[in-house]
């Protein structure tokens, strides 16, 4: 959540983001409220689900868990995380920037998990 904040800030990428697909700043605070809690549900599953496929990573190449957490983060990245982003991105006719903001966003949020969790193995 705390990549999220940062990348979605007016400092990162924030404005030209909420310009894209036509939010005001009043707008995107009233929407953000009740996003939160599902937020800290997304991400906690995510999370979850990352460290399982860095177990089994790690279980099969050995090496070590920030390697297995690396690589886990990054397939996971390619596999689901940018082609379902690139799939519903392309039918929208938004401007493009937003698809690679959020692809972005997902890659760097997905790797600081996969490092942080890859941490936590021997």
């Amino acid at each position: 959540m705390v990549i999220g904040g940062l990348w979605y800030s007016p400092f990162l990428f924030g404005t030209p983001w909420m310009k894209a697909i036509g939010l005001t700043d009043k707008a995107m605070k009233a929407r953000t409220k009740g996003a939160l809690g599902v937020l800290v549900v997304v991400y906690a599953v995510t999370a979850y689900v990352l460290s399982l496929f860095t177990a089994y990573y790690h279980a099969y190449s050995g090496g070590s868990g920030l390697k297995g957490g690396l690589v886990t983060a990054l397939l996971v990245w390619l596999g689901f995380g940018a082609t379902t982003i690139l799939a519903h991105g392309v039918f929208e006719p938004r401007d493009r920037s937003v698809l690679y903001i959020n692809m972005g966003n997902r890659f760097v949020t997905l790797v600081s998990m996969g490092l942080i969790v890859g941490a936590c193995f021997k």
